[in-house]
């Protein structure tokens, strides 16, 4: 396995996106949460417009990666991406507890995941 496929491993985990990681989140991760925090409908949706942005931002900038690997300012911007994704788990899982926020962003980050995860190999 190459240390690119590593660290891209590594970032779905961090983030929380691999596919089908939002439904296997444990009830007991979510007791600990402040119910309160992040549960204004508006604060869901405003998240799932940026994290589409963000999802469609950082495919361009992978899909850059695959055809030109020594472009030092895409390398910028998957580095910058990644940085803006920071701190943004504990967000997603008070508000998977919303049932319409849970499948738009479980799709997104399948959608997300399968586009940033090299093909395998045969």
């Amino acid at each position: 396995m190459s240390n690119q496929n590593t660290s891209r491993r590594g970032f779905l985990q961090k983030l929380g996106v691999t596919v089908g990681a939002a439904a296997l989140i444990e009830k007991e991760a979510l007791a600990d949460i402040n119910l309160n925090r992040f549960s204004l409908k508006q604060d869901r949706l405003q998240f799932l417009e940026n994290y589409e942005v963000w999802v469609n931002e950082y495919i361009k900038v992978v899909e850059k990666e695959k055809s030109s690997e020594f472009d030092i300012a895409n390398k910028h911007k998957i580095m910058e991406l990644s940085a803006q994704a920071d701190g943004w788990q504990e967000q997603i899982k008070e508000y998977l507890k919303d049932e319409n926020f849970k499948q738009k962003y479980i799709a997104l980050s399948k959608q997300f995941a399968e586009a940033i995860t090299p093909e395998l190999e045969a």
